[in-house]
């Protein structure tokens, strides 16, 4: 299986088409990843959508939007309460996950990021769920000819040593999935791009846990416009539109958090927004603030020179504006013609690397 990873992230931050909730049979919020995905999501929205299916069965799952995370979709899956291991756990585990895998794919999802379900307050041993968890995925994508990319978001070092240590036992080749990091020289990965029949080189990023993760505007690095501090492109780009639009209220919300999914949140929000306006206005803003971020942080600023005169390539699938609108691992990526999205924010790198060069 070449669509199998393990990545150390905050799962509400990652773009998957869908991401899985360890629910319970009530779909009600409860605290951990599941309280953290309902406050990324909304919470108001999110309980709504929950209650209107009332329940779910051990071994089920169901599926709501996404509202206001990155991903279009939320499937709630309720793992078994470990009981001692005669109580068919493994076998409702087991099902946990493939039917989660089989609501993807039902709605058109081409990627889906799982935690790991039921090793947490349910109390199945790691190793035993780590075991069920791959197994199921695997399964799934031979028995359904599937190409669904599956994602394992976890927060420890220990989960993810663990489960990379048992996908090299089960005969599983990972396609990634590493700590975070700032794009290490030991993480890149040379790629074309081809452009009116020309081909050229091209860096090609998203998360920040993978391969020019400092590129993102999710990325962590302090630096400061016009005399205010921020920690991230994310924060900086969500202000500015709310300054743009006068909402000085939400303005500061966003400066109160350094979420980078509750600030985009919070920027969803803003007060009087017109699209048109910011549509004209948010290139400009942008430049200003990789300029800083870039200028003002040595480390990162040599790593955006080391990539030369490589075209700067954002993939998500969801991102039409930011992005080229195509998955990392799609190879449509490589050629600009099928691409569905502007890439604003690789164009914008361009050009603050050409304005860091002189």
């Amino acid at each position: 299986m070449k669509n199998i990873s393990i990545v150390k992230a905050d799962i509400t931050s990652l773009d998957t088409d869908a991401i899985v909730n360890a629910a319970n049979n009530h779909l009600s919020a409860g605290g951990g990843v599941c309280g953290a995905i309902f406050s990324a999501a909304g919470y108001a929205a999110l309980k709504d959508a929950c209650d209107k299916i009332g329940f779910c069965n051990t071994g089920s799952a169901v599926i709501t939007p996404g509202f206001d995370l990155k991903a279009r979709y939320v499937i709630h899956a309720v793992g078994p309460i470990w009981r001692g291991g005669d109580q068919d756990e493994e076998k409702l585990l087991y099902s946990t996950y493939y039917e989660s895998l089989k609501v993807a794919k039902e709605n058109g999802c081409h990627s889906i990021a799982f935690p790991l379900i039921s090793a947490g307050i349910y109390g199945y041993p790691q190793k035993a769920a780590w075991e069920t968890a791959l197994t199921a995925c695997c399964d799934f994508q031979k028995k359904e000819c599937s190409d669904i990319r599956v994602v394992f978001s976890v927060l420890v070092d220990e989960l993810l040593d663990m489960g990379n240590d048992i996908m090299k036992n089960l005969g599983i080749s990972s396609c990634g999935g590493k700590s975070e990091n700032n794009g290490s020289e030991s993480e890149k990965v040379a790629d074309r791009l081809k452009i009116c029949g020309q081909e050229y080189d091209a860096c090609y990023f998203h998360n920040t846990n993978e391969p020019y993760g400092f590129l993102s505007n999710w990325y962590l690095s302090d630096f400061t416009v016009d005399g205010t501090k921020f920690t991230s492109m994310e924060q900086y780009i969500m202000y500015s539109k709310c300054i743009c639009f006068g909402d000085s209220i939400t303005a500061k919300d966003v400066l109160a958090t350094d979420d980078t999914a509750q600030q985009k949140a919070l920027g969803r929000k803003v007060l009087d927004y017109i699209d048109n306006v910011w549509a004209g206005k948010r290139q400009l803003i942008a430049l200003k603030g990789l300029y800083a971020k870039f200028s003002q942080n040595e480390e990162i600023k040599k790593l955006l020179l080391d990539t030369g005169d490589a075209y700067l390539v954002e993939c998500a699938v969801n991102d039409k504006v930011w992005a080229c609108g195509i998955d990392l691992r799609d190879d449509s990526r490589c050629n600009a013609e099928k691409w569905s999205g502007k890439n604003i924010l690789g164009f914008a790198l361009m050009e603050v690397r050409e304005m860091l060069k002189k």
